[in-house]
């Protein structure tokens, strides 16, 4: 049943297609179909795959989870607001995007889209996140609707995803411009700590808290995520490595496991919904987490966030990293002003002027939660 399903969908998908084409139904702005000859563009996404179109595509679509990432990315670069058709309505997906495009809620939202929804908005690019799109994705592929993942969750994957994303729309001294942008601050905050011997930086433990049942679930993120390489670039030792168990993702760990590892700071991601500064005062006052060492002394505190938290692999992660060494390393970055960073990096990359940044960026800043 399942399979036949996914066969009904491409089918479908494909009659779509090919009905706007034999109607000239497409809306305006829709890539003709390519010439049968080499692409003139060609990408290796993060899921190792070649990816080719015959010209800068002019009608992209954004699904799969975690939207609102690949969303932000886009933003990076000029003129997007007339190319995106549509975005899968996930996680956030709506929160930040609108601050830069008034256009932006006239875009078809898709919720749950299957390939019939996805090729009836006639894209000639679809982006999802590198584990976003699966069946669907193979259903885009036998249309011949290309489909480029982004990796998203490390640093390096970003710079070959702002890199892939200035290629695919013709902007490649653009994203020259962030990856630098980019680089040039992670140079500065390894720098700063330089020196520092092993057994004097920080013992961190970063731990997503949620809410579970009425209790708290904590977990850890795994070895290359964005979360870890931020402890570990900002001159911290992130403790859980040698004895969570390896995975690909988030490890499940109790408060046994934390007073075993005795971090110097506990880190907390904060799920969305809650309000970090609640939960950082519901744990202070908690007598099993008052037994750990890092809470009696002070060392708990949340990740910072505007719109979305510094510790996500959005763009935003060049923040978490600045804040992180600031607060490994006081005294090696005193003159280090976060809030400056925060108005330089929001006026660089994606165009916002001082009012705006103040009322819209500033004004939902939680810079120093504990």
């Amino acid at each position: 049943m399942r399979s036949s399903r996914i066969v009904s969908r491409v089918l479908l998908a494909m009659s779509l297609a090919l009905t706007a084409a034999l109607a000239g139904a497409a809306p305006a702005g829709a890539a003709a179909p390519a010439a049968q000859s080499a692409p003139a563009i060609r990408v290796t996404d993060a899921a190792g795959r070649v990816v080719g179109l015959a010209r800068p595509p002019q009608r992209i679509v954004v699904v799969g989870r975690g939207p609102y990432m690949v969303v932000d990315l886009l933003y990076l670069f000029p003129g997007v607001s007339r190319r995106l058709a549509g975005v899968e309505r996930g996680q956030m997906a709506g929160d930040f995007a609108p601050l830069l495009d008034p256009a932006f809620g006239e875009k078809a939202a898709l919720v749950n889209p299957g390939p019939e929804q996805i090729a009836a908005l006639h894209p000639d690019l679809v982006l999802t996140g590198s584990r976003g799109l699966d069946q669907p994705g193979a259903a885009l592929a036998a249309i011949h609707v290309p489909v480029v993942s982004l990796g998203l969750e490390t640093p390096e994957q970003f710079y070959h995803d702002v890199a892939n994303v200035g290629v695919l729309l013709g902007w490649p001294d653009r994203a020259r411009e962030i990856t630098a942008y980019y680089q040039a601050r992670v140079a500065r905050v390894r720098a700063g700590w330089r020196g520092v011997r092993e057994a004097d930086r920080p013992r961190v433990l970063v731990v997503e808290y949620a809410e579970r049942g009425g209790a708290a679930a904590v977990r850890v993120p795994a070895k290359p995520w964005m979360q870890t390489l931020e402890v570990e670039t900002a001159g911290g030792r992130p403790v859980w490595l040698d004895s969570a168990a390896p995975t690909s993702g988030w490890t499940v760990v109790n408060l046994e496991q934390i007073a075993r590892w005795d971090p110097d700071l506990i880190i907390l991601s904060v799920w969305p919904a809650l309000d970090p500064a609640k939960v950082v005062a519901t744990l202070r006052s908690d007598p099993q987490w008052r037994g750990l060492r890092a809470v009696r002394t002070g060392g708990l505190r949340a990740f910072p966030s505007d719109i979305y938290g510094w510790d996500t692999p959005t763009p935003r992660w060049l923040l978490g990293l600045t804040w992180m060494a600031k607060t490994l390393h006081p005294e090696r970055f005193r003159d280090l002003d976060v809030a400056a960073e925060v108005r330089d990096f929001y006026r660089t990359l994606y165009g916002l002027d001082e009012r705006a940044i103040t009322r819209d960026i500033l004004s939902k800043v939680r810079l120093d939660v504990r």
